[in-house]
């Protein structure tokens, strides 16, 4: 399976960043819920109890996610509802470890994600989430984390839809 490249994580930030007009914006977002409504609903009530400025980074964040994805994976089915929940259910216990993130889980899950997944669209969440020294001062640590592991649920799920794609290999 091909990797989502740098340039693509990039391209899809300046696309989405780059929206000017509330009209734009809409679009963008009605796009989203069109392509993965619930998926897309999950995130939004991951999110909808966290102060205005994490629920409006974590939308971003998802358009420019869902962005990368389409990018590169043309025509990903949308996930169900029963299939959403199920994943969640079945992650739940790793994504409360993530509570307790630190420096050590971190590097572990870039190199887990180095080996099997998607190391840019991981480095560009811990990037934003935890790198980017504008954020420090509007989100509580909490939210980082919260933030987190709802994108990293949502790029796994976008993964696994980007797999069932991904052609077999050919045994000789």
């Amino acid at each position: 399976m091909d990797r989502i490249p740098f340039q693509t994580v990039q391209n899809s930030i300046d696309d989405i960043c780059g929206i000017t007009e509330e009209s734009d914006l809409e679009k963008a977002s009605q796009h989203l819920f069109d392509v993965q409504p619930d998926l897309a609903g999950f995130f939004m009530e991951f999110i909808e109890d966290m102060s205005e400025g994490a629920q409006d980074l974590g939308f971003m964040m998802a358009l420019i996610l869902n962005r990368s994805f389409e990018d590169q994976y043309k025509d990903l089915r949308a996930m169900t509802e029963e299939e959403v929940i199920s994943r969640f259910e079945k992650n739940e216990a790793e994504f409360e470890k993530y509570l307790a993130l630190n420096d050590d889980m971190i590097a572990d899950l870039q190199a887990k994600s180095a080996a099997e997944g998607q190391p840019e669209i991981l480095n560009y969440i811990i990037e934003e989430l935890f790198m980017s020294p504008e954020l420090e001062p509007s989100l509580a640590a909490n939210e980082q984390v919260h933030l987190f592991i709802i994108c990293k649920f949502f790029v796994d799920c976008l993964h696994e839809l980007a797999n069932e794609k991904a052609p077999e290999l050919v045994r000789h």
